[in-house]
């Protein structure tokens, strides 16, 4: 439903704001959860609590994400100067936000916004020798040159240049821990490593979580890791508060096959030959927020790298929630 245009001229006190991109499934949840709160405030944009639920409102600086509502700077900056955290929101309708502030209320209009939504193309990959450009990628973040959230430089990481006294070695031996965890019959070695990750770090999302973030989108494209590694994670971030609302959301949404664009880019473009394309995308990703997109791709180069260590996987006939399941050992073949 769409309200009149005059609905947005007619309080002088009421300032109306247009949407101009929004995640496909936001409608359906708003009319599920239609009443909520002004969660937190930053540079790019706003995130609201509805209910259970986490919807971010901002610009398209660090990707289209799968709970996002997108517009420009400009809205952005209105938006901020007239609300603050706490504020209640009401969806009116499916389509119109009001941001229920006393003295300045705000009503955001959704009904023109394009929808949009982006699937990693898991049916392109049976191998690892589908994936393309394992080299350029692991170049190309050795030549970017900083530092992981997680302390982990690089050179060392690729060179397996680490010893038990340095700094980053207990990280290094966690991520080894969990990807031969995931890549075995071992179920019950992935919970340990598993929380080592989860919030670690500092800011709204701890590099240890994007980390897993980037683990969790090989496995969407792949399917190669053991299936108990989602309903695990699923189990801790339900039942414990663990890391961060933001992290969480992030999370629970990857946990489901959704990631922002700069992620799903990357990983269909690991499955496509044209080599411009990727390092276009993987720049990209690599520039998102202070170290997000630099921990991603720890958690992305880590998988890639732990399938080339196993070699090829074969497949199980196991199959989880439609997902394939593979089975591996060091030693298997395709």
């Amino acid at each position: 439903m769409r309200q009149s245009s005059d609905f947005c001229r007619a309080p002088l006190y009421t300032s109306c704001l247009m949407g101009e991109e929004i995640h496909a499934g936001l409608t359906a949840l708003l009319s599920r959860r239609p009443i909520g709160r002004v969660h937190s405030i930053f540079e790019n944009g706003i995130n609201l609590a509805m209910e259970d639920a986490l919807i971010f409102v901002g610009t398209t600086k660090n990707g289209r994400v799968p709970f996002g509502i997108h517009m420009g700077q400009e809205s952005v900056r209105r938006l901020r100067f007239y609300i603050k955290c706490n504020d209640e929101v009401v969806a009116r309708t499916p389509d119109m936000l009001q941001f229920c502030h006393p003295q300045y209320p705000v009503t955001l209009d959704l009904s023109q916004a394009t929808p949009f939504h982006y699937e990693i193309s898991a049916y392109r990959y049976s191998s690892f020798l589908d994936l393309f450009h394992v080299d350029t990628f692991m170049k190309i973040c050795l030549t970017w040159g900083m530092t992981t959230g997680l302390g982990v430089e690089w050179d060392r990481f690729l060179a397996s240049d680490y010893r038990p006294d340095d700094r980053q070695y207990a990280t290094i031996r966690q991520t080894e821990q969990l990807l031969d965890a995931l890549l075995s019959d071992e179920v019950q070695a992935i919970e340990a490593p598993l929380r080592y990750f989860l919030g670690r770090g500092p800011g709204l999302t701890p590099s240890g979580d994007d980390f897993l973030i980037g683990l969790l989108a090989v496995h969407r494209l792949t399917g190669a890791f053991n299936s108990a590694f989602v309903p695990i994670l699923h189990h801790i971030l339900e039942t414990e508060a663990i890391t961060t609302d933001v992290s969480k959301a992030y999370l629970l949404h990857a946990l489901h096959g959704q990631f922002s664009d700069k992620i799903t880019r990357v990983l269909n473009a690991m499955v496509m030959k044209d080599a411009s394309y990727f390092q276009t995308r993987l720049s990209l990703l690599l520039q998102t927020g202070h170290s997000s997109g630099i921990d991603t791709a720890f958690g992305i180069a880590n998988a890639i790298m732990a399938l080339r260590r196993y070699k090829h996987v074969r497949t199980s006939c196991d199959c989880i929630g439609g997902q394939r399941h593979f089975a591996a050992s060091p030693g298997s073949n395709l």
